[in-house]
């Protein structure tokens, strides 16, 4: 059994797997301030004496500081102090800040590095053969640090075993091992997709650990109870701080008799899904829409409440510990509940558990899956998500009117769905208390079939104005648009730099958010045609009008989906990070594209949210693949920097979807990495902005939008490239409607502040453009 001590970094899954894999041993995770210290002793005399050998992994920091590395400071030195007494120790392996603990709990200065290296590939060169490295070749492998520890100046205690180079060909460590303790460290990161030999070297120590222990004859304690192992350590709590949504896998309820009705049809290809909508915008017929205007998008769903019956659960973070829920359209029906102690995930995880119908039960209706059987559609704000501070958080909304919705989705039951691929058209509905329900689809099919030849269901795009500005009526106040403040953006990337080389974080993702004053009597309906078909088409694109918000967005990132595989039947899961953007322009080709973005600063970006990806996956799912690593897509105003991850959850695991969304939010190409320090540290930066929310609240921007099908299906985009609006908003008035841009981009040590400002720029002139 092997201990694994983790200091909050986003990649120790990672990690996990790697030694897990190698191996074939159990790995147990603790987080470095699991035990308090007046638990250490009992740590060290009880717990300890049961492993194998101890790994500890990489994460933020400066081993010099307490709160960054917890226990592992007093470990090393328990050790240190017992070397003269020739007691057998534990063996250890350091990664990154693990290794930059062993070298300065014996006598290293660990100071920053001139050059830092976040997401950089270099080659290892081994300076001896040994029982760490067994061939002198070089290898490729990644390096995420800001610290360092100086070969040439490496105290008697520790001996080198291997170095990269630096730009002016200086010798940087990057391996060494203690002179008499069997403790190794290495600086780089063998569990990155990038990396090589991490297999080996994980087996070297494997083999270097179990011959120690034989030479030494340490005999592993056994517990005495495995109820002790899982008292002591209480991982699946540090792994899930939220706690677990499942309880067990979906079982199929009473409701599996279910019909489901529909209406299968043809259009004529000039006709599609905003020319729909905007028919029934005309007969006054609520309506919500997930639109996919190119790849990887494949479907077009429109969710058709029904007044009075769709239910809305409404989620805020300023009222954690209750829920609303009301039926769609009336005022009457809302009534808040008390969620004790259970999380609001854990509600709507209760509430599909109660509709959930596997998918063989409905039969085939089209020749390919449709995505959507009936189910949630809605929106989760970034706040929803981990490691967010909220009592610094202000509230967007007038708390006297409500709190600021967080988590909005709506029970659909009738809807349609178009197929991009094959041109087929369907009118769906699942909903059981009306008798008639075939008779509504058929209807509705025939009503919109009528109107092919009248052209009401055609938008030409020269009919669509070219501006939002456009929408002014001469009595209306003009459109104003408040930016961020350069200056203020200016000092914010320099603090972002002190954290990125004092080790706080690799990668912080910076945001700022722009306000548009419109006037009231401009509809959203007509923004988001202007948006979408004028000026940025996209894979992901939305109309989500609640009472309470508005989301208009135009996204390109698929953050998470989860599905059955039509071939194995088991649910595949995916997530699309995009990380490097480069404005389209006449003179800008995917050749010139193609250079910029496979630059190691932009290359860094996406691998670090890869590593940052696989990591949240590897915490439900044992095998997870990259089957696209950082590839040039071209999208309708920017090229973009794309990977694709993928895992199998299998029919055994105790975990399903949800928990998957609920562990990975925020986006982490939204965040950076670390995840969690990255995170707290942009809270307080983002703040600082004009524009900004109080308490560095980013509300729907960097959440999510998407479905969740009653089948256990679901897909998510980022929000980004997108414009939302509060009803309460403080800053409305009975003239004005408040209207927020968020937009932002990956800071690294490799990047320039007016790059970075004029990247933030492209992106918020892809939804800017709107209003010009």
């Amino acid at each position: 059994m092997i201990l694994l001590i983790d200091s909050y970094d986003s990649f120790t899954n990672n990690l996990s797997q790697l030694v897990r894999d190698t191996t074939g041993k159990k790995v147990i995770t603790i987080h470095n301030d699991t035990y308090k210290p007046d638990e250490y002793e009992s740590f060290f005399t009880n717990f300890l004496p049961m492993f194998d050998y101890i790994v500890i992994g990489p994460g933020p920091g400066h081993p010099a500081n307490p709160s960054d590395i917890g226990i592992i400071s007093w470990l090393l030195q328990k050790y240190k102090s017992q070397e003269s007494q020739n007691q057998a120790a534990v063996p250890i392996l350091g990664i990154c800040l693990g290794f930059q603990s062993i070298c300065y709990e014996f006598d290293n200065q660990v100071l920053k590095l001139e050059s830092v290296k976040h997401g950089q590939i270099y080659d290892v060169y081994p300076i001896e053969v040994n029982g760490l490295f067994k061939t002198l070749n070089s290898f490729p492998s990644v390096r995420y640090h800001s610290l360092y520890v100086d070969i040439e100046q490496l105290s008697d205690t520790l001996k080198p075993l291997a170095y990269c180079l630096d730009e002016s060909d200086q010798k940087v460590l990057m391996a060494a091992k203690h002179t008499r303790l069997p403790f190794y460290g290495v600086q780089y990161h063998p569990e990155s997709i990038c990396s090589e030999r991490g297999i080996e070297l994980i087996k070297n120590f494997d083999e270097l650990a179990e011959s120690y222990n034989k030479l030494c004859n340490r005999t592993l304690k056994k517990s005495e109870s495995q109820e002790y192992v899982n008292e002591s350590i209480a991982f699946e709590s540090s792994v899930h701080p939220s706690g677990l949504i499942s309880s067990g896998k979906l079982k199929t309820t009473l409701r599996a008799s279910t019909n489901l009705y529909f209406k299968k049809f043809q259009m004529p290809q000039a006709i599609n899904s905003v020319g729909i909508c905007n028919y029934l915008y005309s007969k006054e017929t609520p309506f919500f829409l997930l639109n996919s205007a190119s790849f990887p998008g494949e479907w077009s769903i429109i969710g058709l409440p029904t007044l009075g019956k769709s239910e809305v659960i409404t989620h805020s973070v300023d009222e954690n510990d209750k829920i609303k829920v009301s039926l769609y359209g009336s005022l009457e029906s809302r009534k808040k509940i008390s969620l004790g102690s259970r999380s609001a995930w854990a509600f709507v995880g209760e509430k599909f558990r109660e509709k959930y119908i596997p998918r063989e039960n409905f039969g085939s209706i089209h020749t390919r899956d449709i995505p959507f059987l009936g189910g949630y559609l809605g929106i989760i704000s970034y706040e929803e998500g981990q490691h967010i501070i909220i009592d610094k958080l202000d509230s967007i909304t007038n708390p006297e009117v409500d709190c600021t919705p967080d988590l909005k989705l709506v029970y659909i039951e009738r809807f349609m769905i178009f197929d991009h691929v094959t041109g087929d058209w369907f009118v769906i509905s699942i909903n059981q208390d009306n008798q008639h329900e075939q008779i509504w689809c058929e209807n509705l099919a025939e009503e919109l079939t009528s109107h092919v030849a009248d052209g009401k269901l055609v938008i030409e795009k020269s009919n669509v104005p070219d501006s939002i500005n456009d929408f002014v009526l001469p009595q209306d106040i003009d459109i104003a648009i408040e930016l961020p403040s350069r200056d203020i953006y200016r000092n914010q990337f320099e603090k972002c730099q002190e954290y990125l080389h004092s080790g706080d974080s690799y990668e912080l993702c910076l945001t700022t958010q722009s306000k548009i004053r419109l006037p009231s009597s401009i509809k959203a309906w007509e923004m988001y045609k202007v948006l979408t078909i004028k000026k940025n088409p996209s894979p992901f694109s939305c109309f989500m009008e609640f009472d309470d918000i508005t989301l208009i967005s135009s996204s390109p990132e698929r953050f998470l989906s989860w599905k059955d595989d039509s071939v194995t039947k088991k649910k595949m899961v995916e997530l699309r990070p995009i990380k490097g953007t480069v404005k389209k322009t006449e003179d800008m080709t995917y050749e010139k594209a193609h250079k910029i973005l496979k630059t190691p600063k932009e290359m860094g970006e996406n691998l670090m949210i890869v590593d940052l990806i696989r990591h949240d996956l590897h915490s439900f799912i044992e095998k997870v693949t990259v089957d696209q690593l950082m590839s040039v897509e071209e999208y309708e105003t920017v090229f973009q920097l794309v990977s694709v991850i993928r895992g199998e959850l299998s029919s055994e695991s105790s975990f399903n979807g949800l928990d998957i969304l609920r562990e990975s939010l925020p986006p982490g190409s939204m965040t950076g990495a670390p995840k969690k320090r990255s995170i707290e540290l942009l809270q307080d930066l983002e703040s600082s902005q004009t524009t900004s929310i109080g308490g560095g609240r980013r509300g729907i921007y960097s959440g999510v939008v998407g479905y969740w099908s009653i089948t256990d299906d679901s897909d998510w985009s980022v929000v980004i490239r997108s414009l939302f609006h509060y009803n309460n908003d403080k800053e409305n008035t009975d003239d004005i409607k408040l209207w927020r841009i968020g937009a932002g981009g990956a800071i690294t040590v490799l990047s320039e502040a007016d790059s970075e400002w004029e990247e933030m720029e492209v992106k918020l002139s892809s939804v800017l453009q709107s209003f010009r």
